[in-house]
Order: C-alpha cells, then structure tokens, then sequence
C-alpha cells in the first residue's frame, strides 16, 4: 500500500468517529428520555392512586358522619319515645288511680248495702220466728214446711258471702306481698352520661336514675341485694330505700354485663337497728319447676313510683331477646306488667319463693301485656360468686390510674359498619406510658380488664375506677393482623393518672 492510500484510510477513519459517537450521545438521551417518561408516569400513577385513596378516606369519613348523624338521630329518637312511654304510662297510672279510687267508694257502698241488707233480713227473721212461734202455739203448720226453714234455704246473702270468699282466694296476694314486701328495695343511682355535641365534642353530665333490687342474704358486716347491671351501669352513687322508708349507701360487689346482673353490698353497721329488723332475705326458688300459665308476682319500684305490685301467669319459657343496645338474651316471659323502674324487683311464685329478677330493658310501645324476668335457676350460682367478693369501691382521686391511651368512641353502628369487634378503639398511645412499655398499639381493640368484659371506651372507663395506680392488670384486646383481628392478651401495670398531668 502507498503513502496516498495509508493517508486515505487513516482520514477516513478519523471521519468516522464523530459519526459514531452521535449514535451514542443520540441513545444515550434516548434512554433518558425514556427513563424520564417511566418516571412521570410512575408519578402520575402514585398521583391518582394517593387520589383515590383520598378520595375513599373523605368517603369512609362522610359516611362515619353520616352514620354517627343517624345513630343520634336514632338516640334522640329513642329518648323521645321513652319520654312518651312515661308519660303514658303516667296517664295509665293515673286513670288506675282514679279507677281504684272509684272502686273503694262502691266497695263501701256495697258494704254499707250489704250491712243494711243483713240487718233488715235478722229482723224479718226476728219476725218470722215470732210468727213461727204464734202458729206452733196455735198448733197450725202451712203445707208441713216451717217459715225459718224456707229461708235459710234460700238464703242469697249466705251464698253471695261464699262466692266473693272464693273469688278472693284467686286473686288475693296481700298475704304472700306482705311477707315478701320487706326483702325488696328501691334502687336511686346517680350516673355520669357522655353525649356528642357536634362540633362541641362529647360532653357530660349526670343523670338520676331508678331501678329495684332483692335482698338475698348477708353476713355480720354487710347485706347483699341483687339487681340488673343496667341499673347501676356507669353509677356514681348508689343509694338503697329500705321497706321503712331508710336509706342506705351501696357498693357493687360483682357484675356481669353479659347475664345484665349485679350483687351490692350495703353496710349494715351504717344502717339503723329498726331497719335491720324491718328487712329480711327473699326465699331462692326454682324457675326450671314452673309452668306454663302459672301464676306469678311481680314486685318493684315502677315508674320511681315507689313499691308496687303486679300479677300475671307464665307466658313462656327461653324467649330471645334483643335489646336496643344490641344485647341478646334467654328471659322467662310473664304477662304480668314490668315498666321502667321494675327492673331489679322480684318475681314470685305462689309460695312466695324468688323465680326470677324483673327486667325491663326491652320496651315497645307497640307491645302491651308483655314483661320478661331473669330466671333464678339460671343465676343463683352467679349470684353466690358475686355476693362473696370483694367490694368494689372506686379509688380514690389520688390514686387514679393512667393507661396512656388516646380513645376513639366509636358507635356500635359504625363498628358494625366496618367489622371492627366490639370494644374501646385505641386511636393514639403516648410516648413512655404504661399502654406503650406494654405493647399496645394504635388500632387495637381493648375487649376485656381482668376477665370483664369491654363493650365500649365508656365501659373501660367506669371499670378502671376500681383499680389504683401500680395494679398489675391483664388486658385482653383484639389487634388486626394480615386483614383480620386475632385475640392477645397483654400484662400492663397501670400508671398515676397524677404522674401524667
């Protein structure tokens, strides 16, 4: 090869190299710009997708409000149709007074007829017999039959008296009511209750409340008396009225929300001598022995009224009921009227023996003639359990506990809604609190302390009242995991509210 040609090839080749790195620099961008497109569009894509997940937390929230704006819409409801039912009944309970009223006056009307009555028929037997004895001194008789004979077989006032004797020996409980009157009481409870105020937050306020209770035993320091747990749920003072008109201050002893019982106790040394002896134990029956359309009484402080007396048969055996909280239970259903304020009272054979605790939880205003009643077979063992507890008195202010939790009241509707369980729903947990040390997390569901069952935040808050700082307690909660709520259990010791302040 010549020089010319080395100069030719070796020119062309110097040519070359700026053409072939264009083709680089051109890819190079090509490939930027490719990535930068991937880039926008994963943007775009994280864009629209924190869109509708925005979109679907404002519609999660319109509907919780839209929830929460029905479920006190429906309370408001429910407080105006018991407000009606009240009244209602106060009207009924008027008009009875009235009927009972007009029922003596006829009474003693048809006492003094009667009296009178009586009193012209011993004179015209008077008679009779003198007139007897005129003819048998005369030795003359009418038709072989005697004058007296005659009337004494036809004598309706006799008759009468023996038809109203035994009309009243069915229908007369005075006796059994009298001798089992003394082992029931009026309930009055003082509680806290929490309302949602809109934009103003929850606020709260106390309320007065009344219910009954039975006393079934004691000991040398205190009585027992049991009632519905739905009396004295949330209560701050609790205060028993005796047969004697005397008051006493009560504690709770045990509950249990599930079988809406509860056992006070009431100190007898803070009770006077008279009343102690104007007070005595129910006698425990047997509610599996009773019949259908069996006779029963039921006693209690309807209306907050004081002490009244119904009566009614046996209408059924293991009626489901729902209740308005959501509840469900198995009661003894009786014809005999339990009202508000019933509930607590006692329920009685013809014996007079204790078969079941009023309950008047369930109410409709479509429904008349219709009450239900614990059966006694069912929780006399309970009963027995609670009434040898502890008492339980809340702590004092001092020694309040603290758990370090931030809670959401949510509505049962709203839970519903979301298949969230039943329980007090953490939304927050401090920084170095007790909840914290302990391992809870927000979102977990706090469903029971000690074995007692948590519906709610407002549960959770009136058990806590009864254990101090420092106490080891067991929490049982329900924490989501992979798109379900499994159960755990967490050992927490609780903390000084006043440490925290």
């Amino acid at each position: 090869m010549n020089e010319w040609e080395e100069n030719k090839n070796e020119n062309n080749a110097q040519e070359s190299w700026p053409i072939s790195g264009s083709d680089a620099v051109r890819e190079a961008m090509d490939q930027r710009s490719q990535e930068e497109r991937e880039r926008l569009e994963e943007e775009r894509r994280q864009q629209e997708a924190a869109a509708a997940e925005a979109r679907r937390l404002a519609e999660e929230h319109r509907q919780a409000v839209l929830a929460e704006q029905e479920e006190r819409k429906k309370r408001w409801e429910d407080y105006n149709r018991q407000k009606a039912a009240a009244e209602k009944a106060r009207r009924k309970m008027k008009r009875r007074s009235f009927v009972s009223v007009l029922a003596a006056l006829i009474a003693v009307a048809a006492l003094v007829f009667g009296v009178t009555n009586f009193l012209q028929v011993r004179d015209l037997k008077t008679q009779m017999q003198a007139l007897e004895n005129q003819i048998q001194s005369s030795a003359v008789s009418r038709s072989g039959v005697s004058i007296p004979a005659a009337l004494n077989e036809g004598n309706a006032l006799g008759t009468v008296s023996v038809a109203r004797e035994a009309s009243g020996s069915l229908t007369d409980v005075s006796d059994i009511v009298s001798e089992v009157i003394p082992s029931v009481v009026s309930i009055e409870v003082v509680a806290t209750v929490k309302v949602n105020s809109g934009f103003y937050g929850q606020r709260e306020y106390e309320t007065q409340g009344a219910g009954s209770g039975v006393i079934i035993g004691g000991n040398e320091n205190e009585l027992w008396i049991a009632t519905n747990y739905h009396v004295i749920d949330g209560a701050k003072e609790i205060t028993i009225i005796f047969v004697d008109g005397e008051n006493g201050t009560a504690y709770v002893k045990g509950s249990s929300q599930e079988n809406d019982l509860a056992v006070l106790g009431v100190d007898l040394s803070s009770l006077k001598d008279s009343t102690k002896a104007s007070i005595k134990a129910a006698v425990i029956g047997s509610s599996d022995d009773l019949k259908l359309g069996e006779g029963v009484i039921a006693i209690g402080n309807a209306l907050g009224f004081g002490q009244s007396v119904t009566t009614g048969v046996v209408s059924g055996f293991e009626r489901e009921v729902t209740f308005e909280d959501g509840t469900t239970m198995k009661l003894l259903q009786i014809s005999a009227a339990i009202n508000p304020g019933n509930s607590g009272g006692a329920l009685l054979n013809a014996k007079g023996e204790l078969i079941g605790i009023n309950n008047a939880k369930y109410s409709d205003e479509e429904v008349e003639g219709v009450g239900f009643a614990i059966p006694i077979s069912g929780i006399v063992d309970i009963m027995g359990e609670m009434s040898l507890m502890e008492p339980r008195v809340p702590v004092a202010e001092a020694d309040y506990p603290y758990l370090g939790i931030t809670f959401d009241n949510r509505t049962s509707l709203y839970s519903q809604y979301y298949g969230i369980p039943s329980g007090a729903y953490v939304y927050e947990v401090g920084k170095n609190t007790p909840a914290e040390k302990a391992g809870i997390l927000p979102y977990d569901v706090i469903t029971a302390l000690n074995g007692t069952k948590i519906s709610s935040y407002d549960e959770l808050v009136s058990e806590l009242k009864y254990y101090a700082g420092g106490t080891e307690v067991t929490i049982t909660l329900m924490r989501l995991e992979n798109g379900s709520y499994r159960e755990k259990e967490i050992t927490l010791t609780l903390g000084y509210k006043k440490d925290y302040n």
